[in-house]
């Protein structure tokens, strides 16, 4: 079975933008008039086929359920051959019938790399990033538990005054160049053959319908610039460097389209009295030479409080005990790790008159 989001390098909950912006950049790299390796055509027809499924909401619903076998007999131009191998045919058919929403995505291929192969040098608009990335710093200490707190952040949200439709009255007409459908084709001749072309309407931008009476809040947008405070929970045992996605909490679009997602990156601050590794900690403790001879007990700080460490009889500098479930709780599950206490001894640097005596005594 082929694994269609390794096919483009994305996880399993890649959004529909994520998966659009892998399919440009692998099709750029691949494209057989770009890349003249032997496995380039191969690769490039993989790789349609990859996002010909993902790309396509109920395809991708079936594939996720029954694998692959359903997408067996897809070929890229509707044939056993490439559609992209040239020859004079018609590439408009090919691009209609088998590719559906693909157009938008070779328009901009062709027209940033290929532009000798288009004949035209038009860009399609860039999708424009939804997403809101922020960071967060936290205390070692803190992470024993989950950590419910607030994060304050600005971001496009939806207008209240027009709810978000960027019209005063809420209404808006069709656009006259697009005919509402919000992209406008054009046909190049080439040595290939026609070349159709789709691209974003420029006078609607792709919407397929214009405003014509401004809300003056958004200035037709349907969204403005404010300051978003959220309630957030980070689960305990965090690790560093742990970036959290919050669906749906990004930027909005223009009026009223989708969201973008909100991340979230955790950082642990610096502690000097524990070394952390995965969700054990290790400290270190001094003791006195008589405690190192003879043993005893004393205090060890930990994460939960205070508690006793038992030092054997003839501990050396550099032993290292073991205090179980000190240590991080686990972030997938309810086990806790450990905390090591690595022993310094500690030498008087100045000796009274008696210890000097009874240092002598036990060194003969």
């Amino acid at each position: 079975m082929k694994d269609y989001y390794s096919i483009l390098g994305v996880s399993k909950d890649a959004s529909d933008q994520e998966i659009k912006r892998a399919f440009r950049k692998l099709a750029g790299e691949y494209h057989p008039d770009k890349n003249k390796s032997a496995n380039a055509s191969e690769k490039f027809k993989e790789i349609n086929e990859a996002y010909s499924v993902l790309s396509d909401s109920q395809k991708r619903k079936n594939y996720d359920r029954y694998g692959n076998a359903d997408f067996q007999g897809f070929s890229p131009g509707g044939s056993s051959s490439s559609g992209f191998s040239g020859g004079g045919g018609d590439f408009s058919s090919g691009f209609g019938s088998n590719f559906g929403g693909f157009e938008d995505i070779f328009s901009d291929l062709f027209s940033s790399g290929f532009g000798n192969f288009t004949g035209q040098g038009q860009r399609e608009t860039e999708e424009e990033d939804l997403d809101i990335r922020i960071g967060i710093e936290v205390d070692l200490s803190q992470i024993i538990n989950d950590i419910e707190t607030e994060v304050s952040f600005y971001v496009m949200s939806k207008c209240k005054v027009c709810s978000g439709s960027g019209s005063r009255s809420g209404k808006s007409q069709v656009c006259s160049v697009c005919k509402g459908s919000g992209h406008v084709r054009k046909v190049t001749q080439s040595f290939f053959g026609n070349i159709a072309i789709d691209s974003i309407c420029s006078n609607c931008k792709g919407k397929g319908r214009i405003i014509t009476d401004k809300c003056s809040s958004c200035s037709g947008s349907g969204r403005v610039r404010t300051l978003k405070k959220m309630a957030i929970k980070i689960p305990r045992g965090v690790e560093d460097n742990t970036t959290l996605r919050f669906r749906g909490e990004g930027a909005i679009g223009e009026n009223n389209s989708s969201s973008g997602d909100l991340f979230i990156t955790v950082h642990i601050r610096n502690n000097t009295d524990y070394k952390r590794d995965g969700n054990d900690l290790e400290t270190s403790v001094s003791i006195d030479i008589p405690t190192a001879v003879l043993g005893g007990v004393i205090p060890i700080k930990t994460l939960y409080g205070s508690v006793n460490l038992k030092i054997p009889e003839g501990t050396s500098y550099g032993d290292r005990f073991v205090i179980k479930s000190m240590g991080l709780p686990s972030m997938h599950g309810r086990s806790i790790g450990n905390l090591y206490v690595k022993v310094k001894i500690v030498t008087p640097r100045k000796l009274s008159a008696e210890e000097r005596r009874l240092y002598n005594l036990l060194r003969k």
